[in-house]
């Protein structure tokens, strides 16, 4: 889906919207801010890494998916709305914008958050095979359930992208039986010669 066909507001259980009666809780949340800097795809990196490490359920699979889409989202955020990093000296440095990484642990899946102060929406765009730049929201669109953008009250934009959890939808949202509990309270059969 062209990013200009694309709904823009936050996803449902967003970190940016209060929640609403009825709306999906997050399992595990996390924020992390960062500055327009090269470094932040790698610091974004390790921050999911961590994060997904402390969360149940989360398999392998979709640690390395939600890492790889972080890297880009953040990327991405660095690129386009930090300054060129040729243009600045390291005591500008100082200066650079804000990124804002949130996630949030799901039973479905993982929703992701990127926020930076560049107003100028994501652009996905095919890229010619010997380009070295310009496929990391094709990466995102490929592997994630979804993705979209949208503006905050206070300026900028957020990119968000939601990932599935595999095991999620073979998951029914029913209580978990309440195993042993029922026996137990029959208390020890007797074995006869007779059962």
């Amino acid at each position: 889906m062209a990013a200009s066909t694309r709904l823009l507001a936050p996803a449902p259980g967003s970190a940016w919207i209060p929640r609403r009666p009825g709306g999906p809780i997050a399992i595990d949340a996390g924020t992390f801010a960062l500055a327009t800097l090269p470094t932040s795809p790698f610091w974004a990196r390790r921050y999911i890494r961590q994060f997904l490490g402390s969360c149940r359920g989360i398999d392998v699979n979709t640690a390395e998916t939600a890492e790889l889409l972080v890297s880009e989202l953040v990327t991405n955020a660095v690129r386009f709305a930090g300054n060129p990093v040729s243009e600045l000296q390291y005591s500008d440095r100082v200066n650079a914008g804000m990124i804002w990484l949130s996630v949030r642990h799901f039973c479905e899946g993982l929703l992701i958050e990127v926020f930076d102060d560049d107003a100028n929406p994501p652009v996905l765009i095919d890229v010619p095979e010997d380009y070295e730049n310009g496929r990391g929201l094709l990466l995102v669109d490929a592997l994630s359930r979804e993705w979209s953008y949208f503006y905050p009250p206070g300026g900028g934009k957020v990119v968000y992208c939601f990932i599935e959890i595999p095991h999620a939808a073979a998951m029914t949202h029913k209580r978990p039986a309440r195993a042993g509990l029922d026996t137990a309270r029959a208390g020890p059969q007797r074995v006869t010669e007779e059962n």
